[in-house]
């Protein structure tokens, strides 16, 4: 941790944060992604 400066955001935080935010949505969104996929496949096969 950096203790410079506790009370501003340098750019090197706000990058690492929004690069874990980013790592989160995408984590969040494949699997969600591959059922909706899968039951789009299932469904468009089937009919």
């Amino acid at each position: 941790m950096s203790y410079h400066n506790s009370t501003a955001m340098t750019t090197a935080d706000i990058l690492l944060l929004s690069k874990k935010i980013a790592l989160g949505i995408a984590i969040f969104l494949l699997p969600l992604a591959v059922i909706a996929g899968g039951l789009w496949l299932t469904w468009y096969l089937f009919h």
